[in-house]
């Protein structure tokens, strides 16, 4: 299953030290230990992980190994374009995410921000007939973390050979 990591969360997914990571431990293990798969991309994605900028080469290392796909950079902007001109909420401040979940066709969200919620899963940011995405916000949703939110066009997803896993997670502080 893919996954879009809002970068306001990166730090719970990747850091053992930040004090949220037990909620989000089980998406970095799915990454890690089973069939996750982190998507992102876009411009906005772009400028605000490189305020976390210290993860980048975890999830470069991540892409080099199969883990992360990132999407088409153009894409994502021009439909996060469609998404701004209908935004009728000042509050709404994540249009770059429906772009995401648009353009890669992955259909669930790790974020802590649960203020964006209603605004993300807002059907008039989508085409008709596509399905809205699922939020993973803690540990209560590990639920999600399975294949049935993956586009067939992401499919087969595969795990990580051990000695791969190990060495990326000796990576995480």
């Amino acid at each position: 299953m893919a996954i879009i990591i809002d970068a306001n969360c990166v730090a719970n997914v990747f850091s053992k030290s930040s004090a949220k990571h037990s909620d989000f431990k089980p998406v970095l293990e799915w990454i890690l230990l089973g069939k996750g798969l982190m998507i992102y991309g876009g411009s906005q994605y772009r400028k605000e992980m490189a305020k976390t900028s210290k993860y980048l080469p975890i999830i470069r290392l991540l892409k080099d190994f199969g883990k992360a796909l990132e999407g088409c950079q153009d894409e994502i902007d021009e439909y996060q374009k469609k998404v701004e001109d209908l935004r009728d909420n000042a509050d709404f401040d994540d249009p770059h995410l429906p772009a995401i979940v648009v353009i890669t066709k992955c259909r669930l969200i790790c974020s802590e921000d649960t203020r964006s919620i209603p605004f993300v899963t807002d059907k008039k940011y989508y085409p008709k007939s596509f399905s809205i995405p699922a939020y993973y916000t803690s540990e209560k949703n590990k639920n999600l973390l399975t294949d049935r939110y993956v586009d067939k066009s992401l499919k087969p997803l595969c795990k990580l050979n051990k000695m791969t896993s190990e060495r990326i997670s000796k990576l995480l502080k």
